[in-house]
C-alpha cells in the first residue's frame, strides 16, 4: 500500500500539474497503449505532467485499493474501472460528471449509446464514461455451415431460439459417452460469462434482470423462469440431460484456451459451431496460434419465445474520476481527450469499439484485415457498431458484482439440477433485492 500511495496524485502549488491515471490491469500492449496516450496528451497540455500509468495492483484487489486511496484522499485523478461506475457513485466514491459533460468538447450525453451510458447513470447523475463498448453477436463457423449444406449468409442465421436450437443439433456428435462437437452451448457451460450474458438472454425473452428505474430486481420473473426451463429442455435434448457432459469434455468451449489445462479453444478448432461473444474477438480469434478455419461470420442474437425484438449487449471499459481527485477538471479534460483521440491509439493495440458517436468507424483491426481482407473487416465492424444502437441496459446496478455472483450460483444450481429454475431464481432474487435495499439505505 505504501508503494501504491507513492503513485498517488497531487501537484504542488507551483509548476506543472501532476495528473495520475490508473488501470485495473491488462496486457502489456494495453498498458503500453495507455502510456502512449498520456504522452500525446501531455504534448497538447504543457502545464500537465502524467507519470507512467499504474497498470494493476498486483495481488491486491483493485477496487479495494482504489477505495482505500479515495478514503485517504490520495486516489488517482482518473482511472479505468472494470465494474459499473454506479457501484462507486452510489457510495459517494466517484464524481458526478454531468455538468462537465455538458460543457465538454467530445463527451456530451448525446455522444454515447444510451444502453452503454445507462451503466453510468444513477439518480439523475452520471458517474463515468463508457469509453469503449464492445458489442455482442452470434459468431459462427461459416466454413462448417457450408460443408453441411447450411446457408452461411448472415441474413439466413436463425432468428429465434427454436431455430438456433434446431441448428445446434446438426453439429452435436458423441464418441460413446464423450461429447466431441457441439453446435451451441447452453447456459451453465461458460461459467465465467454466463452471469453477464444472462442479462441479454432475459431481454431476448421479453424480461430483464434488473429494473434500474424502479430499483427492483426481477430475476424470478415468469419469462426468466421460462427461459431457464427452455435451456434445461435444450440440455436434455442435445446433451443427454447432464451439464457435466459439457463440463468434462476435453475442448475448452468458447474462443479462448483453458488457462488451467491448456486445452485449445473449441471454436477455433472446429469443435463448436456457434457461440455468443463480443466484437473484441475480431482480434482475439487470432491470438491463439492455429485456427483450423478462416471463414467466420457474425449475426444478430435470436429472439426467445417471450421476446419481440433482437437486442445486443456490451462490455465497456469505464472511466471515472474518484471523489477525492485533486485535479478533477484536468482529469476530465484527459478523459474527454481519451474518448476520441486516445481510443484511436488504444484501438491500434486492441480492437475495442470506441463508444463515442464521433469515434471514426473506418479504423480497422490490422490482424483481421490481414487475415480476411479490408471489405469483410469493414462489414463486420459496421455490424458491431450497429449493435451499439440496440444495447440492452446492463451493468447498471449499485450491487453489480454481488448480483453477478448470485446469478452465477443460480445458473449452476439450475443446470446441475440441484434446484428448480423457480427455486434458484427466487433465492437469487431475494438475496439481490435485500442487498440492494441495504446498500441504498446507507446512502
Amino acid at each position: 500500500m505504501f508503494l501504491l500511495a507513492a503513485c498517488g496524485g497531487g501537484g504542488s502549488s507551483s509548476g506543472p500539474i501532476k495528473l495520475t491515471y490508473w488501470l485495473p490491469g491488462g496486457s502489456a500492449p494495453y498498458c503500453t497503449a495507455n502510456n502512449t496516450i498520456q504522452k500525446n496528451f501531455e504534448k497538447l497540455h504543457p502545464n500537465i505532467q502524467m507519470p507512467p500509468v499504474l497498470c494493476g495492483t498486483g495481488n491486491q484487489d483493485f477496487t479495494e485499493v482504489l477505495l482505500s486511496h479515495i478514503a485517504a484522499g490520495d486516489p488517482p485523478d482518473a482511472t479505468i474501472f472494470w465494474d459499473s461506475p454506479v457501484t462507486l457513485g452510489v457510495r459517494g466514491a466517484a464524481l458526478d460528471l454531468t455538468a462537465m459533460m455538458q460543457n465538454s468538447r467530445n463527451s456530451q450525453v448525446d455522444k454515447w449509446p444510451a444502453g452503454a451510458l445507462a451503466s453510468c447513470q444513477f439518480n439523475g447523475k452520471i458517474y463515468g464514461l463508457p469509453l469503449t463498448a464492445g458489442t455482442y453477436a452470434m459468431w459462427y463457423n461459416a466454413e462448417w455451415f457450408d460443408k453441411l449444406g447450411i446457408s452461411s449468409k448472415r441474413e439466413d442465421f436463425p432468428k429465434t431460439w427454436d431455430q438456433l436450437r434446431a441448428l445446434s443439433k446438426e453439429f452435436v456428435s458423441w464418441k460413446g459417452d464423450e461429447l466431441q462437437t457441439i453446435g451451441f452451448p447452453v447456459l451453465g457451460t461458460t461459467v465465467s460469462d454466463d452471469q453477464h450474458t444472462i442479462v441479454m438472454w432475459s431481454a431476448l425473452n421479453g424480461s430483464q434482470i434488473y429494473d434500474s428505474q424502479n430499483r427492483q430486481y426481477t430475476i424470478n420473473s415468469d419469462q426468466n423462469i421460462a427461459m431457464m426451463d427452455y435451456f434445461l429442455s435444450w440440455l436434455n435434448e442435445q446433451y443427454r440431460g447432464d451439464i457435466n457432459h459439457l463440463l468434462r469434455a476435453k475442448p475448452a468451449w468458447g474462443a479462448y484456451p483453458n488457462g488451467t489445462t491448456g486445452q485449445p479453444p473449441a471454436f477455433q478448432t472446429q469443435k463448436q459451431a456457434m457461440l455468443l461473444q463480443g466484437s473484441w474477438l475480431m482480434g482475439d480469434f487470432y491470438a491463439w496460434d492455429g485456427p483450423s478455419f478462416e471463414n467466420w461470420n457474425v449475426a444478430p442474437l435470436p429472439v426467445g419465445p417471450g421476446g419481440t425484438q433482437a437486442i445486443s449487449g456490451d462490455w465497456p471499459n469505464w472511466a471515472i474520476i474518484p471523489a477525492t481527485s485533486r485535479h478533477p477538471q484536468e482529469a476530465f479534460e484527459f478523459l474527454d481527450y481519451l474518448s476520441i483521440s486516445g481510443i484511436r491509439v488504444w484501438f491500434s493495440y486492441t480492437p475495442d469499439l470506441g463508444a463515442n458517436k464521433d469515434f471514426p468507424h473506418n479504423l480497422l483491426p490490422s490482424v483481421t484485415v490481414q487475415k480476411r481482407g479490408k471489405a469483410f473487416t469493414q462489414d463486420a465492424l459496421d455490424f458491431f457498431y450497429a449493435q451499439q444502437k440496440v444495447i440492452t441496459p446492463m451493468w447498471d446496478s449499485p450491487i453489480e458484482s454481488f448480483a453477478s455472483d448470485q446469478l452465477s450460483t443460480a445458473i449452476t444450481r439450475i443446470m446441475t439440477k440441484t434446484a428448480t429454475p423457480k427455486q434458484a431464481l427466487s433465492d437469487a432474487q431475494n438475496a439481490c433485492q435485500n442487498q440492494l435495499n441495504n446498500t441504498l439505505s446507507k446512502k
